[in-house]
C-alpha cells in the first residue's frame, strides 16, 4: 500500500494512506493499554453486597451506583449488584437509569438528587425512576405529570435534618403535608441524609435521626403504612446498624472503601478496585539535581529515581507531588517532584533489592506485606476516595474486570 500525497488549501502537504483495491482495512480493536492496569473484581463487589445484605436484613438494601458506579463501571457491575441481592439501585442521571434498563434490570431505581424539569418526564415515564421531592414546586410538577399519564408517580420525601443541600426543612411540616396531599403522588419513601455519619463524633448524626423520626411520627396520618423510611448511608450502615429503618443506601461500602479515617469498615468489606503500573526507566541521579516541573524536589544525595508511565492524565492526583507513596518490591517508595500529565517519579534509593525496567509498581492495592488504600491517598491531599476512584475509572478506557 503506497502513500499518496494530497494537498489541502492553506495547509502543508499531508501523507494519506490509501486503501488498495481489494485490501481490507486492518482492525486496531486488539490494541491494549499496556502501561496501567485498573482492575475491578466482580467477585469482591458481589461478596461485599452479600455481606451488607445479610447485615441489614430484614431492611432493604439500595446499592448506590451513581457516577458510573463511582468510576468502577455501571453496566458491568449492575447485574452483579442485583444477583447479590440489591433491592434498589441508586443513580443521579437519566443515562445511568437507561444503562440499567438496557440490561433488562427491573429493580426499582431511585434518583439520589433533586431532578430538573426536563429530566422528570423521561425519568418517570420511560425509565421508571422513583424521584425525590424536597420542594412544593417539584411535587406540583410531578402531580401534574401523573394527571397527564394517567397513573400515580412514586416519590420519596426528602427531609433536611442537617445536610443543608436540598429537601423540606424538618420543621416545615405544613409544606410537607401540602405536598403529600397533591393528587397522583404515591409516597413510596421518606428519607434524610446524614452529613456527619463518618466523623469521630456521632452526636450530630444521632440528633439528625431523632429529628427525622419525630417528623415521620408527626406525619404518620398522611404517610402510607408501607412507606419506606431510609436514613443510613454507608458510614451509618456499618456504625449504627441497630438504628436502621426500612432501607439503607450504601455506596462506598459496596466498593470496599470508607469516607473517613474516623471509623473502620468490617474486615469482610474489601476494595473492589486496584491499580498498578510498571517502571518505565530507572536513573542514577547525582545530588543537587531537580526533579520535574517547577523544580519542586532536589536530590539531597546520589539517588535512584524510577519513572512511572502514568500521571494525572491516567487519574493519579496531581496534588500528590512530594506526598504520594507507591509500592515497588513490596516496599513504600515516595513520589518526588511534580506529578506530570503522564509521568510520576519515585525515589527507590532505599530499596533493599535493585529496581529494573518493567518491574511492577502498585499505586492502589497490596504488594507483599504492604498496602496502599484509596483512603490513605485521599487523606494526603484532603480529599475523599471517590475523587480518586472516579479519576482512575474515567480516564482509563480499558478497565479490566475479573
Amino acid at each position: 500500500m503506497a502513500p499518496v500525497k494530497m494537498k489541502s488549501a492553506g495547509a502543508p502537504d499531508k501523507i494519506v494512506a490509501m486503501q488498495s483495491p481489494g485490501e481490507e482495512m486492518s482492525s486496531f480493536d486488539d490494541v491494549r493499554q499496556h502501561h496501567i492496569d485498573v482492575c475491578i473484581s466482580r467477585k469482591t463487589f458481589f461478596d461485599n453486597i452479600v455481606y451488607l445484605r445479610q447485615l441489614v436484613a430484614p431492611s432493604k438494601l439500595c446499592v448506590v451506583m451513581k457516577s458510573n458506579a463511582y468510576g468502577h463501571g455501571l453496566a458491568p457491575l449492575a447485574p452483579v449488584a442485583v444477583a447479590a441481592g440489591a433491592d434498589y439501585i441508586g443513580v443521579c442521571t437519566n443515562p445511568e437509569a437507561a444503562a440499567i434498563r438496557k440490561l433488562g434490570i427491573d429493580v426499582p431505581v431511585f434518583r439520589l438528587r433533586m431532578a430538573l424539569p426536563m429530566e422528570l418526564e423521561e425519568g418517570v415515564c420511560r425509565l421508571g425512576i422513583e424521584e425525590e421531592i424536597g420542594a412544593l414546586e417539584q411535587a406540583a410538577f410531578l402531580s401534574g405529570l401523573s394527571q397527564r399519564i394517567g397513573r400515580d408517580v412514586p416519590v420519596h420525601l426528602n427531609i433536611d435534618t442537617g445536610m443543608g443541600r436540598s429537601g423540606f426543612f424538618v420543621e416545615d411540616e405544613q409544606t410537607i403535608r401540602r405536598a403529600c396531599s397533591l393528587p397522583g403522588l404515591r409516597i413510596a419513601g421518606v428519607f434524610t441524609h446524614f452529613p456527619t455519619a463518618d466523623s469521630s463524633n456521632l452526636q450530630g448524626t444521632q440528633r439528625s435521626m431523632e429529628l427525622f423520626e419525630q417528623c415521620c411520627l408527626s406525619l404518620r396520618d398522611v404517610l402510607p403504612p408501607d412507606v419506606l423510611m431510609h436514613t443510613h448511608n454507608s458510614a451509618a450502615t456499618v456504625r449504627l446498624i441497630d438504628r436502621r429503618h426500612h432501607m439503607v443506601r450504601a455506596g462506598a461500602a459496596c466498593f470496599g472503601v470508607r469516607t473517613s479515617q474516623d471509623f473502620t469498615n468490617p474486615e469482610e468489606l474489601k476494595p473492589v478496585m486496584s491499580i498498578k503500573t510498571w517502571v518505565a526507566q530507572v536513573r542514577d541521579v547525582p545530588a543537587g539535581k531537580t526533579i520535574g516541573y517547577g523544580g519542586l524536589f532536589t536530590t539531597q544525595r546520589p539517588s535512584r529515581i524510577a519513572s512511572l508511565p502514568i500521571g494525572f492524565g491516567e487519574g493519579y492526583p496531581r496534588a500528590l507531588f512530594n506526598k504520594g507513596i507507591v509500592l515497588i518490591h513490596g516496599q513504600r517508595c515516595p513520589v518526588v517532584g511534580r506529578v506530570s500529565l503522564n509521568i510520576v517519579t519515585v525515589d527507590v534509593t532505599d530499596l533493599k533489592t535493585p529496581v529494573n525496567w518493567g518491574d511492577e509498581a502498585v499505586l492502589v492495592g497490596r504488594q507483599g506485606n504492604e498496602e496502599i488504600t484509596f483512603e490513605f491517598l485521599a487523606d494526603l491531599f484532603a480529599s475523599v476516595h471517590t475523587e480518586i476512584n472516579l479519576m482512575f475509572g474515567s480516564m482509563n478506557p480499558q478497565i479490566r474486570y475479573e
